[in-house]
């Protein structure tokens, strides 16, 4: 998929504890090349990671603004965002959608029937697409939905909710949105270490954010100009790419006056497709199984 045309914006609330207090980050991300950079976020006190339409409505119109018009763009949203009117949101703003629902979430299949994505979900290492299904409670439909049960036993069930006819591309759609993940990982113990700041208040912390955008950005657009120059090994000696495009960025900024190395785009990514994807070792690739789902389909698209 080319990133010119398909934008992938992934939308997660985490906690975040600094000093005693607990305060919940909201966040819309831009999916780039295995990360996320931030476009739009709310920092609120909170006492769980649930959150209501209210809470990050005033995010979704930030992001119209910020977003470049006439682009695909793919919401991607994890369990707590499955809100009648974040779909009336997308549909009215022509996005497409991929909202991972809740296993007690309740459907009304296109034959009438009246169950949960529990009662529903397929077997290990199965993967079962229903199409033309209604969501109750929150009154969704006609939508898609698409049930797959990984083979490993730690891996919960995916229940995905999508405005188009569900496949393994809606698999493979949804699996993007764990790149914000590894955005808050390098928030925090991997990189910019926001819980010790020592900050107790909303308004600061989102402040502290902003820098850590602005931060992550520049990271991101320098790393990315040196896989485009072939210059990855001044900073890794790895043959194959392991490190994020900001850790990469982040390693060039600390040596670049230094070693007297050229000054680099600040704040420009590519848009090509990714020439040098990141990979496991060589070692974990070659034993790391393929992901190889048995499909079966219910209801006509």
């Amino acid at each position: 998929m080319e990133e010119l045309v398909y934008t992938i914006v992934t939308a997660v609330s985490d906690q975040i504890g600094i000093m005693s207090n607990e305060y919940i980050l909201i966040r819309l991300s831009l999916v780039y090349r295995g990360r996320a950079v931030p476009v739009a976020w709310r920092v609120m006190r909170h006492n769980s990671a649930t959150v209501s339409y209210r809470d990050y409505r005033a995010l979704l119109y930030q992001a119209l603004l910020i977003l470049p018009p006439g682009h695909r763009v793919v919401l991607l949203a994890d369990r707590g965002f499955v809100h009648a009117q974040l779909i009336k949101f997308a549909h009215d703003h022509n996005w497409s959608y991929r909202l991972r629902a809740k296993s007690n979430t309740q459907v009304r299949l296109s034959d009438g029937r009246v169950t949960s994505m529990a009662e529903i979900c397929p077997p290990k290492s199965h993967a079962h697409f229903y199409w033309n299904v209604h969501v109750l409670g929150e009154g969704i439909g006609p939508v898609h939905i698409a049930l797959a049960n990984p083979k490993a036993a730690k891996e919960e069930p995916w229940y995905i909710i999508s405005d188009e006819v569900t496949s393994v591309t809606t698999l493979d759609e949804y699996a993007l949105r764990f790149d914000i993940e590894a955005e808050f990982l390098d928030n925090k113990s991997n990189g910019f270490k926001v819980e010790s700041s020592k900050l107790d208040d909303p308004k600061a912390i989102s402040r502290l954010f902003l820098v850590i955008a602005v931060a992550t950005l520049h990271f991101t657009c320098v790393g990315a100009e040196v896989i485009k120059r072939k210059c990855r090994r001044w900073i890794d000696s790895h043959w194959d790419r392991g490190m994020s495009y900001l850790k990469i960025g982040w390693g060039w900024l600390r040596q670049q006056y230094r070693r007297c190395w050229p000054v680099l785009p600040l704040f420009q990514l590519d848009s090509e497709p990714d020439p040098e994807s990141a990979t496991a070792s060589r070692r974990q690739a070659a034993t790391r199984p393929l992901r190889c789902w048995v499909v079966a389909n219910f209801g006509g698209p």
